[in-house]
Parts: C-alpha cells; structure tokens; sequence
C-alpha cells in the first residue's frame, strides 16, 4: 500500500472521529468530554466530602442547614439564628449577620468553583439579566412564573438551577427550581426549594425540597411582609407549595433583582433540559405599591453552548425573559 494512501485512510479516520464527537445540540467538539473528566467534577464529594453544592457554589457543609415547615430565620440581633413560630428559642445559631461594604449584589461575583471542580464547559451564573432599584423605597414584591422543561438528554451528574431572586451585597433570596442535587437533596428530576444564600464559603440555609415534573407550571413568589429601621422582612415561596415557603425576618434591604439560570459540573451541551429555551413570564416586580421603572440588562458570561437571555416584553406587570441553552 503506497503512503499517499495509508495517509488519506488516516486523515479519513482522524477527521470522521472529529466528526462524531461533536455535539448534538450546539455543533462543537467540546461538548462530548472523556467520561472519566467528566466524572472527575462530577461527584467532588468523593474527594471533598465536607463540601456541599448550594446556589452560589461549593461550600463547607458546616456553613448549610435547612429550615423546616413552621421554622424560620431570624437577624433581629445582628446573628442570623433559626427559630421555632411556636415559641421564641433559638433552634440553630449561623452567627453573626454578613454586611459587605458597597452596593454590588452579592453574585454572581462571589460563586464559589474550586479549580479541581472545573469541567470544559461553564459554571456559574450562565446567563441573566438584571435590574437595581433606584430609590430609597424597598422592593416589594417580585414574581415570576415558568414551566418546568423537559429533562436533559445526558446526565453527567451536573445541577441546573433556575430562579428569580432578590439580593442585596452580602445575601440572595431565592425561589429556586434544580435538576440533579444540592445540599438540599435531589436527583436525576427537577425539584424545588427556597434558599437564603451568602457569599462564596458563607452560610447557605433552604426550605425542604418538593419534587416537581416536567411541564408542571410554576410562579416564584418574594413578598416583603414588614420593616423596622434598617430591618426588613421577607418570604421567598412557590404559589401552590405553602410548606416550603421561606421566612426571613429583620435582614438587611434586598434592591438587586434578577432572572438566572445557574450551572455547575456540566460536562457537555446535553446536559442542560433537552429544549431550546424555558420562557420566564408574568415577571410582576412593585417598589412600595406601585409597578417598578423595571429595565432588565442582559449578562451572558458562559456562551459555550450558545446560551443567552432575551428580554422579550421588558417592564411589569407581564414582563418576559427567554433564557435559551
């Protein structure tokens, strides 16, 4: 066999490999990882099993906790501590209140990805959109609904998380719907649950977690319920799931609002629900009692599977974002 065609039968091999190993759904040749890469960032509890997965990142399991049906937090006395509503002890103590200086939002500045966490694809806050409050009267109510997508068509042990939430420089609050598992528990389906969050390596605390399934229709609901000085109180709740709603009560003023979709240990394109977009609607957000002057920016930090937001209908009430992956 001469060399001209022992090299032509190579570079047919070498370029019919290339071929199928691109992906699926975005075209590219990263998509399809080594399995034994991707397994390496899957499950990192194997090498780290203090450490537990929240939305913001890994961080130290001592610093997460839950808060159960008839419980909630409290930062009356600048502690954040977890009490009972049938009597006054407190349950747990997470210590003192975090007050960064500044007025950034706390994320998506402060995830926490360890280096040996880090896979060929992004993690992280994927792609949002964003809107500060300008005036000195807090937010008081923020909602969005959306439906449940289809789940991925590969599981590599990645989590997605999708939510509305409200923030201010130190603690975000958020209803929250995952596929695959966090410190609140989960699997190979969606669930969903309510998170009070501080920076990378703080104190991370949710409700339980309520499985949900595809095509089910949810509305993430933040209500302030009251206010005292500098204090003020919330609940992050799903319309339709009361004993997983969140209280937190005298915490500094949440001004920062978004929309996100979050990702981690995700080793290709296919990892993420097996749809082109999930559509983020009825976006209702009020500052004191009237519509706020909501004009969402757009922040598209991890494109490697073309994942963006469009704002579609900007403003409120009836607001709409597409976030695509």
């Amino acid at each position: 066999m001469s060399k001209q065609i022992l090299f032509t039968l190579l570079l047919t091999g070498i370029l019919f490999s290339t071929a199928c190993r691109k992906d699926i759904k975005s075209g590219t040749a990263a998509d399809q990882a080594d399995p034994q890469t991707a397994t390496a960032g899957v499950h990192p509890s194997a090498v780290h099993p203090d450490e537990v997965l929240t939305p913001g990142g890994w961080r130290p399991a001592s610093k997460v906790g839950s808060i159960g049906s008839g419980q909630y937090l409290d930062a009356s006395n600048d502690r954040l501590v977890k009490r009972s509503t049938t009597g006054r002890g407190i349950l747990s103590d997470y210590g003192p209140v975090e007050n960064k200086a500044g007025h950034l939002p706390d994320y998506p500045t402060n995830v926490n990805i360890p280096k040996d966490r880090v896979l060929p694809l992004g993690s992280g806050w994927i792609t949002y959109t964003y809107w500060t409050n300008p005036s000195a009267t807090p937010i008081s109510y923020f909602s969005t609904s959306w439906v449940v997508p289809p789940a991925p068509t590969t599981n590599s042990g990645q989590t997605i998380f999708l939510f509305n939430g409200l923030q201010n420089a130190s603690y975000i609050l958020q209803p929250v719907l995952q596929w695959g598992v966090s410190a609140a528990g989960g699997g190979n389906y969606w669930a969903i649950a309510n998170w009070y969050v501080d920076g990378a390596n703080g104190t991370a605390l949710y409700s339980n977690l309520i499985r949900v399934n595809p095509g089910t229709s949810l509305q993430g609901i933040m209500t302030l319920t009251g206010s005292s000085g500098t204090k003020y109180s919330y609940t992050s709740a799903f319309a339709g799931y009361p004993s997983i709603t969140l209280t937190v009560n005298n915490v500094a003023k949440l001004y920062w609002a978004a929309e996100s979709m979050e990702a981690y240990s995700v080793a290709t394109c296919n990892n993420y629900p097996a749809t082109a977009k999930t559509r983020l609607s009825n976006i209702e957000l009020k500052v004191g009692g009237a519509q706020a002057p909501l004009s969402w920016t757009v922040a598209n930090p991890v494109t490697d599977c073309g994942q963006h937001s469009t704002v579609v209908t900007p403003g409120t009430p009836g607001g709409i974002v597409d976030i695509y992956y």
